[in-house]
């Protein structure tokens, strides 16, 4: 079967509210980074698992 996505791209997209995206805006133009890096910093510390816990499957 024939691929029809024309994004050859491997990064993903993500959708967010616009209120959300000015605050993130704001927050990354004070901390002076991208809003890309910011939320990438904030998802590794969201998903970093401890070694004393124990994962859920």
């Amino acid at each position: 079967m024939k691929k029809l996505q024309s994004d050859k791209n491997l990064t993903k997209q993500v959708r967010i509210d616009t209120g959300y995206h000015t605050l993130l805006k704001i927050k990354a133009t004070k901390a002076g980074v991208s809003i890309k890096t910011l939320l990438e910093g904030y998802l590794a510390d969201l998903l970093a698992v401890d070694e004393g816990v124990k994962s859920v499957s």
